[in-house]
């Protein structure tokens, strides 16, 4: 059971959060994205729940940065609510999107390459695994199947994958958002999950639980903040890649506004 305790820094939340559990075989993980028939699995590898401590950073939030920790909280405000027009936000709210991401890494080009919305009417609930959007090949192929023609230059230097993520509605009271101190983050617990479209094959990284490992929170994200999270650097000596997961949190009220938000994922690019 999900409880609070307190230390003499901040509320720590002891939750359950799901971690990666292999395949019994011993074969390579997959998950299958396209409609399959009733009934056939859609991945061979499952998830195995561990109490794991989420600290509440709110207001020392400051104190994490993207290159330190792999995930870093801003302020800013769009002027953007028209939720369910897809070409209205590609058109109107992505903009805002690279200059938030340009201003916050100094970056000298950002490419959306897509979206997630997850709204109480819609289809895509809050993700409930520990899990990196990306690996280092999946990283690579992406700058190739969406900057196709540039692709072998943008590879030679620094290079990002860059989720940026924030409310809908506010304050989040239900699945906020756990994100794992990349800084400490053993790499050898990412494991390469095949992740199978009807077009091609990518990459993401399913996390082994590590009692090592740290996670942390901000309580209350409202609609003018916003959380940077970053899948993939190719520089060495940062942070790398950044586990995440909604939780369910037991501060939340029995009554919790379902939580509404906005993934957006982007290639970042540098001189």
């Amino acid at each position: 059971m999900a409880t609070v305790t307190e230390t003499t820094s901040a509320p720590v939340v002891e939750t359950t959060l799901n971690f990666y559990n292999p395949p019994a075989d011993g074969s390579k993980p997959y998950n299958i994205v396209y409609e399959l028939p009733e009934g056939t699995p859609t991945r061979n590898f499952g998830d195995k729940p561990f109490t794991v401590s989420v600290q509440d950073i709110r207001g020392r939030e400051h104190e994490f940065s993207l290159d330190v920790n792999g995930f870093q909280f801003e302020k800013r405000f769009h002027e953007f609510n028209d939720w369910s027009n897809d070409d209205a936000i590609k058109s109107e709210y992505y903009p805002g999107v690279i200059t938030a991401i340009k201003e916050t890494t100094g970056a000298k080009e950002v490419v959306i390459f897509d979206h997630t919305l997850r709204t109480k009417n819609g289809s895509r609930n809050p993700v409930m695994v520990v899990h990196v959007d990306q690996t280092p090949w999946s990283a690579a192929e992406r700058i190739r199947v969406h900057c196709p023609e540039k692709a072998d230059e943008l590879l030679k230097k620094r290079f990002q994958i860059i989720n940026y993520w924030k409310p809908l509605t506010g304050p989040v009271q239900e699945f906020p958002l756990a994100l794992g101190d990349a800084g400490n983050m053993n790499l050898d617990d990412v494991v390469e999950v095949e992740h199978r479209y009807k077009e091609r094959t990518g990459e993401t990284g399913s996390v082994r639980f590590n009692p090592e490992q740290k996670y942390y929170y901000l309580s209350g994200m409202n609609t003018d903040e916003e959380v940077f999270i970053k899948c993939y650097d190719s520089l060495e000596g940062v942070a790398k890649r950044t586990p995440h997961s909604a939780f369910a949190d037991p501060t939340s009220p029995p009554n919790a506004l379902p939580r509404e938000s906005i993934e957006v994922r982007t290639l970042v690019f540098y001189d």
